[in-house]
């Protein structure tokens, strides 16, 4: 007899079937055992009669979670008040008259079998195979999979080809340093940051391009946004107009995941509770410069001068545009030239300003994009502008050294558009095995671990250090401070100015944050934002233990402790930052540029953990 699955057995009241899966949850009710078996398709209830049942009972009486176990058992439907209604299955059950336990699990560290998974950031990754069979979980990527083949149908629809796009690489592909060196042979080479130059390259042989791959960023932060690897979703497209074009084709895109979202992961989505965005029929389209005008008038804070748009600033303007439009998604277009890559279109109509969009939705963006320079020669003058080498990029020039048509894309991020669709907290939920400054898998700390040293001698470390480094800093000897005011007071700088580091502890583990002495730490916030269980402030005990000096003289050197560091990014406001150096009457004061290039903490989004004091 061949295997049934679950949703199957709706079909065949009455007859005899085989099954097979995980033991979702064990009931006992008298002499009666109920069990709810997991398969690909759903689950389905197994009732165990001693009386029926024509083997020995005893293996049965132990069965327990995720045990993989085959069934032999005859479909019964259902009467009355037994039928299930929120259960798919729920109009039947299986009577087994033979149960076979195919592997034993070991006791389950967290009842999987709860309707919410109630753990940590932490512990829902280091127990990943387990946390990914809760249907909750596993909702996540059924929802990304179908906005993966929404897209590549949306794109053979519109005679797009696809293609594969290397990871090594030869050279950035922007220009930046957040890339990952990887050693190739006897030489060095990169994981790609994106496959732009391929793309680009491959619209001067199929006009319409795409493909999904992995994309790779060395960039030192941890927020609840951003990966180390990501896949994207990359178009490239000639023969364009100018960048409205392209921005087409993204609506066209976003309109039809939501739509085949909606038809065919409503159950998803009700697990989840929630709904796709709401949009215009027209998504709003609003030039950079008008933007930030806009945020002026609604916040009073002016930002004008500003090259890009914080946080805050992103969730302001999707407000704006739903409260407008109806719409929950806005194009911000015209984005300023010096925040764009060297490939952007600069708009002939003020060289200030590019071709170039970002969607926004739900406060964060969805996807960026725009139009690119198709001229060889103006090619070269931007590189050389961004102060990069045209011999690292000699494959991608040579396409345009032979023709290449007005042409642009862009790129929308997989894990982002699931998070953002979902609702959920953290992008690393909607990846199934994250990779980012801390974890491959497994925590990096656990994989590579090391004996915590603490210096003798702190603030001669610090000085040291500097030193070394042939870094400025100015040192301050002065009375006795236990508080940021006295601090700011005695050096004669401002409060805001004073890097105040905290040792914490989260999820047992002790961690420095470092934020302006103006600032507090908004501990419920942190906590949603990071997936954080249990958070503390470390005694003073804990603290002279972990870093050999007092509460209040702890400098922001977490590297120095082997102590895992973040930054709160407000602090990088200040050209300089002044801190207690390891005892209370002795300071130091050096730029913030280069206390992070010391310290290389990680970057927290000060908007959405930290709020002024």
């Amino acid at each position: 007899m061949s295997r049934s699955l679950s949703l199957e057995t709706l079909q065949k009241i009455g007859q005899t079937v085989e099954l097979g899966g995980w033991v979702n949850a064990v009931r006992s009710h008298g002499k009666l055992i109920f069990l709810d078996l997991r398969d690909r398709a759903g689950i389905v209830q197994i009732v165990l009669n001693p009386q029926t049942y024509g083997h020995d009972f005893s293996p049965v009486k132990k069965l327990k979670s995720e045990d993989v176990i085959s069934i032999l058992g005859r479909v019964k439907k259902r009467e009355g008040n037994l039928v299930n209604p929120n259960l798919e299955t729920g109009s039947i059950e299986i009577e087994a008259s033979e149960v076979k336990t195919l592997s034993e699990a070991e006791k389950l560290p967290f009842d999987l079998g709860a309707k919410e998974l109630d753990l940590s950031l932490v512990n829902l990754l280091d127990y990943r195979s387990l946390t990914l069979r809760h249907p909750k979980v596993k909702a996540i990527f059924k929802v990304q999979e179908t906005i993966l083949q929404s897209f590549r149908k949306t794109m053979k629809e519109i005679d797009f080809t696809e293609f594969a796009a290397p990871i090594i690489v030869a050279s950035a592909t922007e220009g930046g340093a957040e890339v990952f060196p990887v050693d190739y042979y006897d030489y060095r080479a990169y994981l790609g940051q994106s496959p732009q130059l391929y793309k680009q390259i491959m619209v001067s042989i199929f006009e319409r391009v795409f493909t999904l791959g992995y994309a790779f960023r060395a960039e030192p932060s941890v927020t609840t946004r951003h990966l180390s690897e990501y896949r994207g979703l990359d178009v490239e497209m000639g023969y364009i107009t100018d960048f409205a074009d392209i921005m087409d084709v993204v609506e066209k895109v976003i309109k039809n995941v939501f739509a085949d979202l909606k038809s065919e992961r409503s159950v998803e989505l009700g697990l989840h509770e929630t709904t796709v965005p709401q949009i215009s029929e027209r998504i709003p389209r609003i030039h950079f410069k008008k933007v930030k005008d806009i945020l002026f008038v609604r916040t009073g804070r002016d930002q004008r001068g500003e090259l890009d748009l914080e946080p805050a600033e992103e969730r302001e303007i999707c407000r704006w545009a739903k409260e407008k439009y109806g719409s929950e998604l806005i194009f911000v277009t015209h984005y300023p030239t010096k925040k764009r890559p060297f490939y952007t279109f600069v708009d002939p109509s003020d060289p200030t300003y590019t071709y170039s969009f970002d969607l926004l939705g739900r406060g964060v963006e969805w996807v960026t994009g725009g139009q690119r320079i198709n001229k060889y020669e103006e090619l070269i003058s931007a590189m050389k502008r961004k102060n990069l080498n045209p011999a690292d990029f000699e494959i991608y020039l040579q396409a345009f050294r032979y023709g290449m048509p007005p042409e642009g894309g862009f790129c929308i991020g997989l894990e982002r558009i699931t998070q953002l669709v979902l609702g959920l907290v953290n992008i690393r939920e909607a990846t199934l095995f994250p990779r980012d400054m801390e974890r491959v898998d497994q925590r990096l700390s656990v994989l590579q671990p090391h004996t915590r040293k603490v210096p003798q001698n702190l603030y001669r470390a610090i000085t040291s250090l500097l030193e070394k480094e042939k870094i400025a800093f100015k040192k301050f000897e002065h009375e006795p401070v236990y508080t940021s005011e006295q601090a700011a007071k005695v050096r004669g700088t401002k409060l805001e100015e004073g890097a105040k580091a905290l040792i914490v502890f989260a999820d047992q583990k002790p961690l420095m944050l470092v934020l302006s002495a103006a600032q507090k730490v908004d501990v419920a916030k942190l906590k949603k934002e990071l997936m954080i269980k249990n958070f503390r402030m470390a005694s003073a005990d804990e603290v002279k233990a972990l870093s050999g000096v007092e509460i209040g003289a702890v400098p922001p050197f977490g590297n120095l402790l082997n102590l895992e560091t973040f930054f709160d990014a407000k602090l990088s406001k200040n050209e300089k930052v002044s801190f207690n150096a390891g005892e209370h009457t002795k300071s130091l004061q050096l730029k913030y540029k280069d206390l992070e290039k010391l310290v290389k903490p990680k970057i927290l989004d000060y908007i959405l953990t930290l709020r002024s004091a």
